[in-house]
């Protein structure tokens, strides 16, 4: 450890990137597309897959052990530490879905989007249409390897060959192939995402923090916004789940209040508690905060299920011996996003150079005596209605067609309220 005083981590790992600074891998085969080239190498430079390394063995020891990578999930968290960090919304990565440490090509959209003719939503879906059709490709050599898998026919089928046979389990190749050709998927890079999601975080995760300390919860698992969300406020999903903690219906409304006019869901803070009461009580039914943790994505009673079915309470069996209902690639692969996800927001100034992080949003929180309108607690508080929905995003619905609130609501103001508060003998409430 005194190492790592006498020297910052941005020197310390520049020195053992420096030993490989000759050994950039190859570089990407281009693919001429529309008239311009278009990368597809799936290979990076060796100094980048160093530094990968040690930041997923937590070099500098600031993440808890219990959230050490298990051997058996490395590849599969690596795979998602470069879609967080390396790769932008321009990449489409595609993979094996089953073994997504298995890619088969990297495709940079960029060029074709940015400077392409027409436009721009004529550009990205000619960019869509052109990975739809490398994944065609791809499907074919897999299945003509399927067949007969030592009969190459190109370089391409040379290459593919290689690429399965050495890094997919089991023993015989035509099943290996059989399940490849029903495997390629594509995965967008979310670099931008997770750039934007570590300057909003830090608006909340000190707030966040505090909670989970109070819960007894480790505060690494504050970090699970990036997988669900990326801290977008705003994020609501296609079957319902809604804010940064992409909390569903059904489990809000065991924790909070959701209705046509409030959803608490959509409140940072307000969700923070639901989420860390939820996965407390996930913990003392499960012991295991590999199984905890996928239980958030996927229902504890699933989880159970999978637990019988795969007869282990290993999350690494469960993955490789159950393929059954829902459990499938966003369930098998949550743990593992997470992990890549805590690691990418811990080493963060290393993997990202311009990072503008929010400050902490400071409040103060006051409980309704009442049924109040919001118009009368706008004037009675004398702020904005823009202000007064930027530390109440739950209550956006209430205001906009000023529905009575009701007593018992807890409302967040600007910190500067403080005083007045106390002056106007109005209760501040702890969350």
């Amino acid at each position: 450890m005194l190492y790592f005083q006498v020297m910052s981590v941005r020197r310390y790992i520049a020195i053992w990137l420096s030993f490989l600074s000759f050994f950039a891998g190859a570089a990407p085969l281009p693919f001429n597309y529309g008239g311009q080239e278009i990368s597809l190498g799936s290979s990076k430079s060796l100094a980048w897959d160093a530094k990968r390394s040690l930041i997923l063995a937590d070099f500098a020891q600031r993440i808890s052990p219990e959230f050490h990578i298990p051997d058996r999930l490395k590849k599969r968290v690596s795979f998602w530490f470069d879609i967080y960090t390396a790769y932008s919304a321009n990449h489409y990565v595609i993979h094996h879905a089953r073994y997504p440490w298995i890619v088969f090509e990297v495709i940079d959209t960029g060029p074709q989007i940015e400077t392409g003719k027409g436009p721009l939503w004529l550009r990205k879906q000619r960019a869509q249409k052109f990975v739809n059709r490398r994944k065609a490709q791809i499907r074919q050599v897999l299945k003509d390897l399927s067949r007969n898998p030592k009969r190459f026919r190109s370089p391409e089928h040379k290459r593919l060959f290689k690429l399965v046979q050495e890094n997919a389990p089991g023993k015989s190749l035509k099943r290996k192939f059989r399940l490849a050709l029903h495997s390629v998927r594509a995965q967008l890079g979310q670099k931008d995402f997770f750039h934007s999601g570590l300057e909003q975080s830090s608006h909340y995760l000190p707030h966040m923090e505090e909670e989970f300390e109070r819960l007894g919860l480790p505060k690494e698992l504050t970090r699970m916004p990036f997988v669900e969300s990326s801290f977008n406020t705003k994020a609501r999903s296609r079957v319902g789940a809604s804010g940064i903690w992409q909390i569903m219906p059904r489990t809000g409304k065991a924790y909070l209040t959701v209705n046509q006019f409030i959803d608490e869901r959509n409140n940072p803070i307000k969700a923070t508690t639901a989420a860390g009461r939820l996965l407390r009580n996930y913990q003392r039914a499960l012991k295991s905060w590999p199984l905890t943790i996928t239980s958030y994505n996927h229902g504890i009673g699933n989880i159970k299920k999978a637990i019988r079915a795969a007869r282990s309470e290993d999350l690494a069996d469960i993955i490789d011996r159950y393929h059954q209902g829902d459990f499938k690639f966003a369930s098998s692969n949550f743990y593992a996003c997470f992990l890549a996800a805590l690691h990418a927001e811990s080493y963060h100034e290393i993997l990202f150079d311009d990072i503008q992080r929010l400050p902490k949003k400071n409040f103060v929180v006051t409980q309704l005596k009442t049924r109040r309108k919001p118009t009368t607690l706008l004037k009675l508080y004398g702020i904005s209605k823009e202000e007064f929905l930027k530390f109440n995003l739950d209550l956006a619905e209430a205001v906009k067609s000023n529905r009575t609130l009701p007593p018992g609501l807890k409302v967040f103001l600007p910190k500067r309220f403080d005083k007045s508060l106390a002056a106007n003998q109005m209760k501040k409430v702890r969350l």
